[in-house]
């Protein structure tokens, strides 16, 4: 992978070299964001206690000659609350485009589906999941290290990626800490690919997605094993297969737009009980070694088929920004033996947003709402500009759990926060 990375920033730097008749453009931002628990949260593990203190630095060299193209970006950033300086190369990658065709080969990101802040047929990069400020990023994807083919016509454009190498989403430190987590081998058989099919009409935009490859999240499987007579269970994270094929269509309708997205996942394994996986394994195991016979197997997952859509809505007024979205999602078959409770998840979001004082002042609200537990997450945030350049702001993330269930937000209710930020972008 070092070679690979090196390989990648030569390039860049040969196109650089190359650009006396092209350009180079150096751009990036210092930016900082200090977050506390809400006084409401528990006095005794969280309130008043730090969970944000970033401070990173991002930079980028886009390079480009003719029709060739170079982008390399990377960030250096210190985590204060754990003590750890880290770095990130998050785009490096070569490209040639012209009318008709185009080659992208490197590191690179892509959203797919026209959702925000929901992810639907969005699946080609993973998700930076391990922390509080990693999820609350305004863009918390990964790149992935892929070959993308491009196709271009006067209304129609298609994408088609391959990437050999699996990237999976970033856990949390003290989960992947307690998995001894299997990665698929390096394989050239074992690469993951995508294709995306779009139209641009007068009356409205239609995108269609493939998407073959590995989910991004770690399913957990239980090994049993008899210590002195007593029973030994250790967890193991397995990333399995899986397959989506979806659409989006974006239909403007005066001030507003209408967006729709659906997602079909066949045969996609999803987690089964672990109390229950546990225990059927443990009879097995104790029935084979009184009988000297082997264990019958039990499997920790279990497949079924998903269908996921939304539907929103954007409307811009005088400039308000209003976004308005409904998202549901279904698992088909008997879900008794699964940790998931409901067969069908839904839940709503919403943002709103309005600049002030020429456009220097952003206030700003979202909110998600899970309505099968009726927990949330609210968000108000404010942004002041000083210059072009320099901007400082105020955000708030409430995790409010649901009256009978913590609920996928009210999970993270002690993680509730209260913070500051400023950047200064070049």
């Amino acid at each position: 992978m070092k070679k690979i990375i090196l390989l990648s920033i030569l390039g860049v730097l040969s196109v650089s070299l190359l650009s006396a008749d092209g350009g180079i453009d150096f751009s990036g931002e210092v930016s900082t964001r200090w977050g506390a628990a809400a006084p409401w949260t528990d006095s005794d593990t969280a309130a008043g206690r730090f969970t944000i203190g970033d401070l990173s630095f991002t930079g980028s060299i886009d390079a480009y000659y003719d029709n060739s193209s170079a982008l390399a970006e990377g960030t250096v950033s210190y985590d204060a609350i754990n003590n750890q300086l880290d770095y990130s190369i998050d785009e490096l990658w070569l490209d040639y485009t012209n009318s008709f065709w185009g080659l992208r080969i490197g590191r690179q990101k892509a959203a797919w589906g026209k959702a925000d802040g929901v992810d639907i047929t969005n699946v080609l990069c993973p998700s930076d999941m391990s922390s509080l400020s990693a999820m609350t990023n305004d863009d918390s994807k990964l790149g992935v290290d892929a070959i993308r083919l491009s196709l271009n016509g006067n209304q129609f454009t298609a994408d088609a990626y391959w990437i050999p190498f699996f990237t999976p989403a970033v856990l949390p430190e003290e989960t992947a800490g307690q998995l001894v987590i299997e990665k698929p081998e390096l394989a050239i058989w074992n690469g993951e690919y995508g294709l995306k099919l779009s139209g641009y009409f007068s009356a409205f935009d239609l995108s269609l997605y493939g998407f073959y490859g590995w989910d991004d999240m770690p399913l957990v499987d239980y090994t049993v094993d008899f210590q002195n007579m007593s029973p030994l269970v250790i967890p193991n994270g397995k990333y399995e297969r899986m397959a989506m094929i979806g659409a989006d269509a974006a239909l403007p309708i005066g001030e507003t737009v209408l967006r729709l997205e659906a997602a079909f996942f066949p045969q996609r394994n999803f987690q089964k009980n672990a109390e229950g996986v546990v225990e059927e394994k443990i009879t097995n195991l104790t029935k084979a070694m009184l009988t000297g016979t082997e264990a019958a197997s039990v499997d920790s997952f279990e497949k079924h088929n998903q269908l996921s859509a939304l539907a929103g809505i954007d409307w811009m007024p005088e400039g308000w920004t209003l976004t308005a979205q409904y998202y549901c999602d279904f698992l088909f078959g008997d879900i008794d033996l699964l940790e998931r409770s409901d067969a069908y998840m839904h839940g709503a979001t919403i943002s709103l947003s309005k600049n002030l004082l020429n456009e220097t002042l952003e206030l700003s609200f979202a909110g998600m709402l899970g309505f099968n537990d009726f927990d949330s997450l609210i968000s108000p945030s404010v942004k002041y500009s000083l210059s072009d350049q320099i901007s400082l702001g105020a955000e708030a993330y409430i995790f409010i759990p649901g009256p009978d269930n913590d609920g996928k937000y009210g999970a993270y209710k002690d993680l509730s926060s209260i913070c500051i930020k400023a950047k200064f972008s070049f």
